[in-house]
């Protein structure tokens, strides 16, 4: 079945009111590190394994399973920490939850959770974090020379949709530049019922346009796979 009709057939109602995006290329690349930015649309598969807590939570991979990102992960205190990895085991970077009324997450470089290159907060509706919904702001590492600092700053809006079926566009101002879908070929079940939920960690989908990082674009599936699956 197409995967458009499948995902129709599994929803009752949309998570989010407002019409999607289609995919679009930026009008100008966005990165974390532009040795990763995207020169043809790119899918990509995040695989959860072992439990949230264990030493290794996630691999990232080429459809083809090429690896392209292993994602570490310590036990929990009063803060967590997952460390980003390349294909060789070299550290890239370290995603921080915070817990806080402010900032939800911190990306910083690896080591030093105060050398900071991104910070992700949910989004507030009506004193309330809507579940899945959040922005990611960051200096663009992409950004021409010569601009100043708040010149390069750059936010963007991940935007849940679906219900039985999550699916999240990453938004940059009026075109949505890459999404995440829990995947329909890469999950040997799919949690139909919201009694079938717990403990449920999917795989998913990947999907990121020429001229975007896909490390950003990682990072940004981590989070929505720890915030919505982690909780569950």
């Amino acid at each position: 079945m197409p995967y458009a009709s499948y995902s129709n057939a599994r929803l009752s109602h949309s998570y989010s009111c407002k019409p999607r995006k289609t995919l679009r290329s930026p009008d100008r690349e966005i990165a974390f590190r532009n040795q990763y930015i995207a020169r043809a649309k790119t899918i990509l598969v995040l695989r959860p394994f072992g439990s949230p807590h264990s030493a290794v939570a996630y691999k990232i991979t080429e459809e083809d399973g090429t690896p392209q990102f292993t994602v570490t992960g310590r036990k929990y205190t009063d803060r967590s920490c997952r460390e980003f990895r390349d294909d060789t085991g070299l550290p890239l970077f370290e995603l921080h939850r915070k817990w806080s009324w402010t900032n939800g997450w911190s990306v910083s470089l690896p080591g030093c959770d105060t050398a900071t290159i991104a910070t992700g907060a949910p989004r507030w509706t009506l004193g309330n974090a809507s579940f899945g919904n959040f922005n990611l702001s960051f200096e663009n590492a992409a950004a021409l020379g010569g601009k100043r600092r708040d010149e390069k700053m750059l936010t963007l809006h991940i935007e849940r949709h679906g219900n039985a079926l999550a699916l999240f566009d990453v938004v940059d101002g009026d075109r949505k530049v890459a999404e995440v879908r829990e995947s329909i070929h890469h999950n040997e079940k799919l949690a139909l019922m919201r009694g079938s939920r717990q403990g449920y960690r999917p795989a998913m989908d990947v999907i990121v346009m020429p001229g975007v990082d896909i490390s950003l674009v990682a990072t940004i599936a981590v989070i929505v796979s720890d915030w919505v699956f982690g909780s569950s």
